[in-house]
């Protein structure tokens, strides 16, 4: 599924047109649908099952009315704002369906697949008590997994005909979302709507069985795409031209500044980036010494690390604020800006590249310390890959790019006064509060239920924090703020 949905991706941008711009639009509208979907069904799935019966035609219409509503509409709502902002094109329609494929096929569904089995195989590798409690879970609840070599490719095939199914409909409202908008056409928008209901036949599927399901669901997806490119023939062979009549140079200004700025990070906040680094793996090598010396330990140890981890990730993206700060003091924005280049461009060049930091470290100190673990004949407890995966990746980028946004307009506001330094010394700080408040919270809580929610809680926090930041600075924030203070 991800080499799958990777893969088309890159045959578009190297053959047709897709964008940083589109991938980062649509994983806004689809992760913004997801979150959405998660809230409204954790306060209403429960009491209108119960008011239904739990009839599935009424489930049905509650899930599908979600899907239309929230995935189709937020796929139009994102369009129509990032069109207005030059941000995306007409011609861009097609990248723009296959970006919310992508999110939900390669990284929802693919990516969590995958690191379900890393985390199943490296524990049945490691051996012990684990390995075999694990083995006698899955053997009871999935035994198709141990099945034989034709059940195991069967379900694959199954699997990746779905995705394919899923790839058509997001393609289609996708397609039909940005014409609505690019060509002031609303019939595109009532045509994309009524797609999202084909999540109505999920609930169906253990009643007609799975190739059945399959069958169907292909069948309506591919209508659904043909629907898309039969009313949108005129549109597709006129979106290039007028594409090309409003084109801007936003696409091409932010991937320099990103690319230019990652580098420059890299080797500005070198330092920084070391040590925070240092401090992952210092970290990992003092709970490793600790879990050696009493058996009462490994508990809270595969929660201590990737409880800290999020500080260290914190501390090593710091270069690309210094970047920031150094550009406005040294008036090199002035010189942007006089050459066209928007705050909207600014802002988000330092964001990308912040978070690609983030990247950075938590590639190499996860990486690393497991690595070191199993090396040195250790074995990596299911508990520590979860933690991994539902807190210190998703409060790591949100604690960063809450951080960053933070940093740029405190430091765009403030006045420099000779002799002191900038505000942004102070955002570590900011950077690290919300791990604190995870650990302080933490500590009045009982379940992993209740654990994983408050995460949540956190993050959508952070991220509705740093979208209404963007906004706001984008509106309301004077040109002059990013010049220099001379």
């Amino acid at each position: 599924m991800i080499a799958f949905s990777v893969g088309l991706i890159a045959y578009w941008k190297i053959k047709r047109r897709f964008t940083v711009w589109t991938l980062l639009l649509s994983l806004a509208a689809y992760a913004g649908a997801i979150a959405l979907k998660s809230v409204v069904q954790y306060f209403t799935a429960e009491p209108f099952h119960i008011a239904v019966g739990g009839n599935l035609a009424a489930m049905g219409i509650y899930i599908g009315l979600q899907t239309a509503i929230f995935e189709v509409g937020g796929a139009y709502l994102a369009a129509k704002i990032a069109f207005s902002r030059g941000k995306i094109r007409a011609d861009d329609a097609e990248g723009y369906g296959l970006g919310l494929a992508f999110w939900e096929n390669g990284v929802l569904i693919g990516g969590s697949a995958l690191l379900n089995f890393i985390v199943i195989y490296l524990t049945l590798a490691g051996g012990g008590t684990a390995a075999q409690q694990l083995f006698d879970a899955l053997s009871a609840t999935q035994p198709d997994l141990f099945g034989s070599a034709s059940v195991a490719l069967t379900q694959v095939g199954l699997a990746v005909f779905e995705r394919f199914s899923s790839l058509m409909i997001h393609f289609a409202w996708g397609l039909l979302c940005v014409f609505a908008v690019a060509f002031k056409k609303k019939r595109f928008l009532y045509l994309a709507l009524p797609m999202g209901m084909v999540d109505f036949l999920v609930l169906y599927a253990g009643i007609l069985g799975t190739l059945n399901f399959e069958i169907l669901f292909f069948a309506v997806c591919l209508l659904c795409l043909f629907v898309a490119l039969w009313f949108t023939k005129a549109e597709r062979k006129n979106a290039t031209t007028v594409s090309l009549s409003t084109a801007s140079e936003g696409d091409m200004q932010l991937k320099s500044l990103v690319k230019t700025n990652f580098k420059r990070a890299l080797s500005f906040g070198s330092v920084y980036l070391i040590l925070g680094l240092a401090l992952s793996f210092l970290l990992g090598a003092v709970i490793s010494g600790t879990a050696s010396v009493s058996d009462d330990v490994p508990l809270v140890v595969s929660q201590m690390f990737p409880m800290m981890v999020p500080v260290c990730a914190v501390v090593g993206s710091f270069g690309g604020l210094m970047v920031f700060v150094s550009d406005r003091t040294k008036g090199v924005y002035e010189y942007l800006i006089a050459y066209g280049v928007s705050i909207y461009e600014i802002l988000w060049s330092t964001l990308l590249v912040t978070l690609g930091l983030v990247t950075v470290v938590l590639g190499v100190s996860l990486t690393g310390n497991i690595a070191i673990t199993l090396l040195m004949g250790g074995s990596i407890q299911p508990a520590l890959i979860e933690m991994l995966l539902i807190y210190t990746i998703p409060i790591s980028y949100a604690s960063v790019a809450f951080m960053t946004m933070a940093g740029m307009i405190w430091s765009s506001l403030t006045a420099r006064i000779p002799g002191v330094n900038s505000p942004i010394g102070i955002c570590t700080l900011i950077g690290v509060g919300p791990t604190l408040v995870v650990f302080i919270l933490s500590t009045f809580l009982s379940g992993s239920s209740n654990f994983l929610l408050l995460i949540g809680g956190v993050t959508l926090i952070l991220v509705a924090l740093v979208v209404t930041m963007m906004v706001v600075a984008n509106k309301k924030m004077n040109r002059e703020r990013l010049l220099a203070d001379a």
